[in-house]
């Protein structure tokens, strides 16, 4: 078998250590049946290897482990956005979870867009579910309050859901697309809106630097982050504390506030926003197309399937390549937006 993973392999989240079902799920990993431990993203890898670091299993889970990000299918409806003037910004932001998406910062990049008479429009595509049923959102409730009024502002469009094909178009029909995340095990709406043409604002923290190159498919906000890539902050276990609720409401200021000093020079600037348009699906194209993922994965199941349970599980150091830590090398030797 392959066991792929987003974050921690065994997902053992409330399981004691000496649980019957965490020492089950550890030995089906630990196996020899267990041929590779696949991660989305180095962000995977590297959180994965952490927990099980100064373990009797560390070796043998890093020596069949390895990273192949997700796979989306590319849009085929071109640029929708093709011809546009870039008068007027439109951003589409995607995620159940409203607060730990991202949602705060993209109603209040609408807001501080009135407040400076900036012309961006911001669709919100959200449940909503946000605060103490989250397990990293501030518990007070009137923290939630005042982003959640923002969803009334006359330059911001709600809609609590959406199949995906409709809400892929809206972000092809979009100049960009919001996922300022303060956590993620990867971002699955990031790839999705690059095969609809259309770059992403995100944050510098988890698997994002691995699909975002800043300036070129997009732009990454600043978090400050740990060796593994996720954001400083406060331990989840003070979440009701002030100091927590302090620390995002700062964040998310602070969030807002640099993305719109990215997006000021681009209105009124269609060749720029084309530039990257062309980009963000170029890097849809190289790094993250069903097609090219497709065959890759073919070959690493009959290559699999012919190893023998009776020896040790080992990637192989030529054929079990795994994906690239960053897209910048698809822009070392590529003229900005492809021309």
């Amino acid at each position: 078998m392959i066991c792929s993973f987003e974050s921690h392999i065994p997902r053992k989240f409330g399981l004691a250590e000496d649980a019957i079902l965490t020492r089950m799920m550890l030995n089906e990993i630990t196996s020899n049946r267990c041929r590779r431990l696949v991660g989305m993203s180095h962000f995977a890898k590297r959180t994965a290897l952490a927990m099980h670091e100064g373990t009797p299993a560390y070796d043998v889970i890093k020596a069949k482990m390895m990273v192949q990000h997700p796979n989306v299918e590319l849009g085929r409806e071109g640029d929708r956005l093709k011809g546009d003037d870039a008068s007027r910004l439109v951003l589409t932001f995607v995620g159940g979870h409203f607060v730990r998406k991202g949602g705060c910062v993209a109603v209040r990049i609408a807001e501080k867009a009135i407040e400076q008479g900036l012309p961006i429009e911001v669709n919100i595509i959200s449940s909503l579910k946000a605060g103490k049923d989250v397990w990293s959102d501030p518990t007070d409730p009137d923290f939630l309050k005042k982003y959640l009024d923002l969803l009334n502002l006359p330059n911001v469009n709600h809609e609590p859901g959406l199949p995906n094909e409709k809400a892929r178009e809206l972000m092809g029909k979009s100049h960009f697309t919001l996922l300022p995340t303060f956590e993620d095990t990867f971002g699955f709406s990031a790839i999705e809106s690059m095969a609809e043409y259309t770059p992403v604002i995100g944050t510098s923290v988890c698997a994002l630097p691995e699909v975002i190159y800043h300036g070129r498919n997009g732009y990454l906000l600043h978090l400050d982050q740990d060796e593994l890539g996720e954001w400083v902050r406060p331990d989840k276990t003070e979440r009701h504390t002030e100091a927590y609720t302090r620390i995002y409401h700062d964040t998310i200021e602070m969030l807002a506030d640099e993305a719109l000093e990215y997006l000021k020079p681009l209105i009124g600037n269609p060749e720029a926003l084309a530039a990257m348009r062309a980009d963000a699906r170029y890097t849809a194209e190289q790094m993250f197309s069903a097609e090219v993922a497709g065959p890759r994965w073919d070959d690493l199941y009959e290559r699999v399937s012919r190893e023998s349970v009776r020896t040790p599980a080992v990637c192989d150091p030529v054929l079990d390549q795994s994906s690239p830590e960053s897209p910048a090398f698809l822009f070392e030797d590529r003229p900005v937006g492809g021309i």
